[in-house]
């Protein structure tokens, strides 16, 4: 028993070390996906925030650095504030700059604020601005969707603004984990010997609620809280608690075979299982 929980350990060290090793000095940052809808003609795209404008030679110093990145940058936001809300480029010490890897789509990478207005700026210095929006997801892609607004005349508080949940994606993810476990667990059970309804219907059912249990809490840690790392750490704390819960449970009812044997299904099942959710972990990072 001691040899098997050192293995496990051994193991889920090698694991955890490529991601520590490279993401050791760099932790992931939040990031904003916009789309803007409904608009056919040019604009300059700014993200308002709440706060205070800056003053004297706080805001030249600003001025200085944002003239130097983007020489375009409209004069008037630098004296522009609505509601309480200004510019995010005066306020956030990195700015809130943005990639165009397409028309109307735009990608923030670093950090930038989770309670915003969208305002597009067009030739003649009229504006539009959308109503708030607080996002809840750590990578988020929101949509601005100004079809039928009057786009001739200075409006606040208009279009329809939403935050995009990646349902299909967490779907997969969920279908993937519990399907995947379930089958391997059930493959490993007939390896060891087991062949009562009994015992295949016991092992189902303790994985459905694991699985369940466990993911819910990764979808916590990848989408709002801190993905990879917070995901990560879910995973192996998540899975040890199930490794304790199931060779408990299995001792006392799996009792086709002998309580050593079922214990050491459940290590074994698991460690199998722990393998193939930091796969799913990875293969959905990359999709």
């Amino acid at each position: 028993m001691k040899k098997g929980l050192v293995l496990i350990i051994v193991m889920m060290s090698l694991l955890l070390f490529p991601t520590f090793f490279v993401r050791a000095d760099f932790g992931p940052k939040r990031t904003l996906d916009l789309e803007i809808i409904g608009v056919d003609q040019d604009y300059h795209l700014e993200l308002l925030m709440p706060g205070t404008l800056p003053e004297g030679d706080t805001l030249s110093s600003i001025q200085e650095v944002i003239e130097e990145d983007d020489p375009n940058f409209p004069n008037m936001l630098y004296t522009f504030e609505s509601e309480g809300y200004v510019s995010a480029n005066l306020i956030l010490p990195w700015g809130a700059w943005y990639q165009n890897p397409s028309e109307h789509y735009y990608i923030y990478s670093y950090n930038p604020p989770s309670n915003f207005k969208i305002m597009l700026i067009f030739d003649d210095d009229h504006y539009i601005i959308s109503r708030p929006i607080e996002t809840s997801l750590f990578n988020s892609k929101v949509t601005f969707n100004v079809t039928g607004v009057d786009l001739s005349i200075d409006q606040i508080n208009v279009g329809r603004v939403r935050e995009i949940f990646p349902i299909r994606t967490m779907s997969i993810e969920l279908a993937l984990r519990i399907i995947g476990t379930i089958f391997i667990e059930i493959i490993v059970l007939f390896l060891f010997g087991y062949i009562h309804k009994k015992s295949f219907s016991l092992v189902v059912l303790v994985n459905l609620v694991t699985q369940l249990l466990l993911t819910g809490f990764m979808f916590a840690a990848k989408y709002f809280i801190y993905p990879v790392i917070g995901e990560l750490f879910v995973l192996i704390v998540g899975e040890a608690m199930i490794f304790l819960s199931e060779i408990i449970i299995y001792r006392f009812y799996l009792t086709e075979k002998s309580k050593n044997r079922a214990m050491v299904y459940a290590l074994v099942a698991n460690t199998i299982a722990l393998i193939a959710s930091y796969s799913v972990m990875i293969l959905m990072m990359n999709m």
